[in-house]
């Protein structure tokens, strides 16, 4: 009904679990199990500058707005997911982080501090249901392989074999979720695709169909016994910049024009920036300045 920008998240707390919990940083989280390994999230924050009401408009199985806000998907459906598997009792840690929009905030906060948490002896797997389209497992983001292709393989066949006509399959080209914020500490992070499209813009639209397929799916898998092969702490499972998402720097999505230099201790290196992330920046520098004359 509303887009939710960071700060304004409270204000679906009404849909969550009735005796969900909040951590010391703003985050719900809902345990289900008895020292469940996998922690499966969300984010409660839409992309935006003010809190706005969605005027809704339907095309089959499309969702999206009137054209004059975001439609917010990007994470509400992936809340949906969340929300789905509790209702199916699915084993798991629920986590409901703020403020991932502006930059992980709330997943950031939980992961600097994981080592105080209550599930640092038991989460090996996590899990963003944060992803465009409708066929991604991310294997990498955020600079480096988030996840083993032995985990995401499994994954994608344990899916696709659910009997609801999804077709997954490996997506390297991962970019920022709150599961990132967990690579350096948890072996299995990755992000499945919820089925908006455009996020960030007001062309954003939803494949409701698509939705309820994967919430169906994943409530019959086994998450608990997907394999755990990756070594979060192995230095050899990084890549040397210019590929170090898996990519050579002329492939589609990573070009010699589009590049910025960061530090890295006492040297500077440098950094290929994915197109569709300059094109979503763009789009949302446009907004902005739309929004404010």
């Amino acid at each position: 009904k509303y887009t939710n920008p960071h700060g304004t998240e409270h204000l679906v707390k009404t849909y969550l679990p009735e005796h969900i919990k909040t951590d010391s940083y703003g985050n719900y989280f809902y345990v289900i199990g008895e020292s469940p390994t996998t922690m499966f999230t969300c984010h409660l924050d839409t992309v935006g500058i003010k809190r706005e009401r969605v005027k809704h408009v339907f095309d089959g199985n499309i969702i999206k707005s009137d054209g004059r806000t975001i439609l917010g998907a990007d994470d509400k459906a992936g809340m949906l997911v969340l929300l789905y598997m509790i209702e199916n009792n699915v084993p798991g840690v629920y986590y409901f982080f703020v403020g991932e929009e502006v930059g992980c905030v709330g997943s950031r906060k939980v992961s600097t501090d994981y080592a105080n948490s209550i599930f640092v002896e038991s989460v090996t797997k996590v899990v963003s249901f944060d992803r465009r389209a409708d066929s991604s497992i991310i294997t990498h983001q955020w600079g480096g392989r988030c996840c083993s292709d032995e985990f995401g393989d499994e994954l994608a066949n344990r899916l696709n074999s659910a009997g609801f006509g999804l077709k997954m399959d490996l997506d390297r080209t991962g970019i920022l979720t709150d599961s990132s914020q967990f690579m350096d500490i948890i072996p299995e992070c990755t992000n499945i695709s919820v089925g908006y499209k455009y996020e960030h813009t007001i062309s954003e639209y939803q494949d409701i169909d698509y939705l309820k397929r994967l919430c169906k799916a994943v409530c019959v898998i086994d998450w608990e016994t997907l394999p755990v092969k990756r070594n979060p702490f192995d230095i050899k499972d990084d890549y040397s910049y210019g590929s170090r998402y898996g990519f050579n720097i002329d492939d589609e999505e990573y070009v010699e024009e589009f590049y910025s230099y960061f530090k890295d201790g006492d040297s500077s290196k440098k950094m290929y920036i994915a197109k569709s992330v300059v094109r979503e920046e763009a789009t949302l520098i446009k907004l902005y300045l739309l929004a404010n004359g």
